[in-house]
């Protein structure tokens, strides 16, 4: 048996691996059913939390949109969390708490931490100022549709689950690069909808999340993940998965229930983004999220290593050619479905050339962004940097 043979034989097995996976996640997603609101009135009190470090340009808009929310204001408490901040974002919170005194808004200090885990304290500090049994966090530069908390609670009252994994979409997408990441973001949402239906959720974006107080208080360990400055929203859903179940988590299929944020101007930013969410990847503790990562990253690596080996060696040329055609094939219809969501469809014509750039970016920063410093909202964080506690 030659080398080549071997080697044909090991990639193989773990293409079929990972064509298994997708293909798992497609069956979750195009099983999920738009959820519609029930009648009558809602009952559960809802807390809003929003962390914010320098986000003066962004937080009126957000605030706005939740004052427009066709939830009762009685159910409602919005908590916007400083971070810190060094310009005028706390001042812009007062002064639209002042001028929406119906609104019950409020903005409190992050408080100080001795590690680089500022969005993990500061979602802590909202949740204990707040009383509302379904917590719902958010960024402080998304947008909302007036129908967001009404539908995010409308399935809690329904199904009752731990956590609700909402979907995030990209809007404003004007320039070339803007539209690339809208297809690329996409495959992530689609991955996240088809594996928390399938019974393995792999992914969640605090940008639309929702919890249980109970699930927070009876899975909350100071100490999980605290080393590392992303994945507040992975590691709680990877506590509630354990002691929940993975059925306690569910993804709601819902247009109203989209929140949207700006993709990255410049590649450089993106590059960063990316760095930052990777981060948290060595301080994963579920097998399945493990091994899935790993897999994804084998996959794509091994596959662009052909391609360019074939340009020297064209039996390689063949066979990773093959594999790419069966990769954008089985990846497609997850894509396409959660853009009927999400919007974005008018991009699609981007989706082969998101393929092939995916295989660099997933092969590179998947390796970067466990070693590489990065800056988040004006902090510089290394990620190998053991942190102290106060």
């Amino acid at each position: 048996m030659t080398a080549f043979t071997i080697f044909c034989s090991v990639f193989l097995i773990i293409s079929i691996l990972y064509f298994f996976i997708i293909f798992l996640i497609g069956l979750g997603i195009f099983r999920l059913k738009r959820f519609t609101r029930p009648g009558g009135q809602p009952v559960t009190k809802v807390s809003i939390i929003i962390p914010a470090r320098n986000e003066e340009n962004n937080i009126l808009n957000c605030l706005t949109d939740l004052e427009r929310q066709d939830y009762p204001p009685g159910l409602l408490e919005v908590i916007v969390v400083n971070d810190h901040s060094e310009d005028q974002t706390e001042r812009r919170v007062i002064d639209f708490s002042a001028t929406h005194p119906l609104m019950n808004l409020r903005v409190i200090p992050a408080g100080a931490t001795g590690n680089q885990a500022f969005k993990k304290y500061s979602i802590s500090s909202g949740i204990g100022a707040t009383a509302g049994e379904l917590i719902i966090t958010t960024d402080a530069d998304t947008r909302s549709d007036p129908g967001w908390i009404s539908s995010i609670a409308g399935f809690y009252e329904q199904d009752h689950p731990e956590m609700i994994i909402g979907p995030v979409a990209f809007h404003e997408a004007a320039s070339f690069f803007e539209r690339l990441q809208v297809i690329e973001f996409s495959g992530l949402m689609a991955a996240t909808a088809g594996s928390c239906n399938a019974g393995f959720p792999l992914m969640c974006n605090g940008a639309n999340l929702a919890f249980t107080r109970k699930a927070w208080l009876g899975t909350m360990d100071s100490s999980d993940g605290m080393q590392y400055p992303s994945g507040d929203d992975l590691f709680l859903m990877i506590r509630i998965r354990k002691n929940y179940g993975p059925g306690s988590i569910k993804y709601l299929f819902a247009k109203e229930a989209v929140v949207s944020t700006k993709p990255e101007r410049l590649p450089g930013r993106f590059f960063n983004q990316r760095l930052r969410w990777v981060s948290k990847s060595r301080g994963y503790t579920d097998p399945r999220i493990m091994a899935i990562s790993v897999l994804v990253w084998l996959f794509n690596f091994l596959l662009l290593s052909t391609l360019v080996t074939g340009i020297f060696i064209p039996q390689f040329l063949l066979f990773s050619s093959c594999l790419l055609g069966l990769k954008m094939l089985f990846e497609f219809p997850p894509v396409y479905r959660i853009m009927t969501l999400t919007g974005g469809k008018r991009f699609l014509y981007l989706y082969p050339l998101v393929q092939l750039l995916d295989l660099g970016y997933v092969s590179l920063i998947g390796i970067l962004g466990n070693v590489l410093p990065y800056e988040w909202k004006g902090r510089k964080i290394i990620p190998l940097k053991r942190n102290s506690r106060e």
